[in-house]
């Protein structure tokens, strides 16, 4: 223990107390805990990691001003503080570990990550599908030519009935 009273981790000890905390956690717990895991598991080298269009800075707990935070919130905050710092060798490591406490969840992970790294620009990539070539496109474009133009078309919506008032000036 430090002067200050705090302990000084190695980053084999973090991983060791995150792979335990997750064995206590509860389903919904875990559930909770997975935007934070994907958002380690994503990210890049250096780089701002985005998770449903939230920068991971912005993702973290922000618990009520008038209570406490939970011993949950408190764990999830330290793995975000640990993992920065992790080796990139760590993210198989921890999925590796966590599958073997709750296979479902380790395989739901993986089916997540492979589904992100599908998507690009938030249109997922379909394979074996082929763009036609330039003759079928321009057979395309010549079938498909409108019948006609309409210009400055206003839509206008009249009752039944209407009845015409004249402004008195």
């Amino acid at each position: 223990m430090s002067s200050n009273g705090s302990y000084n981790l190695t980053v084999d000890g973090e991983l060791r107390y995150l792979v335990q905390w997750f064995g206590e956690w509860s389903d919904f717990q875990r559930e909770d805990f997975v935007p934070y895991l994907m958002s380690y598991l994503l990210q890049q080298t250096g780089g701002t990691v985005y998770m449903n269009g939230l920068i991971n800075a912005m993702a973290q707990i922000h618990p009520g001003q008038d209570k406490p935070m939970s011993l949950f919130q408190c764990r999830v905050k330290l793995f975000n503080e640990w993992c920065i710092k992790w080796p990139e060798e760590f993210k198989t490591k921890l999925l590796e570990r966590l599958e073997q406490i709750d296979s479902t969840f380790g395989t739901r992970i993986r089916t997540e990550l492979d589904d992100t790294t599908k998507r690009t620009n938030g249109c997922v990539e379909e394979t074996g599908t082929q763009l036609p070539n330039e003759l079928v496109l321009g057979e395309m474009a010549e079938a498909q030519e409108p019948a006609g133009v309409i210009v400055n078309a206003e839509a206008s919506l009249i009752a039944p009935n209407a009845i015409l008032v004249a402004d008195e000036d």
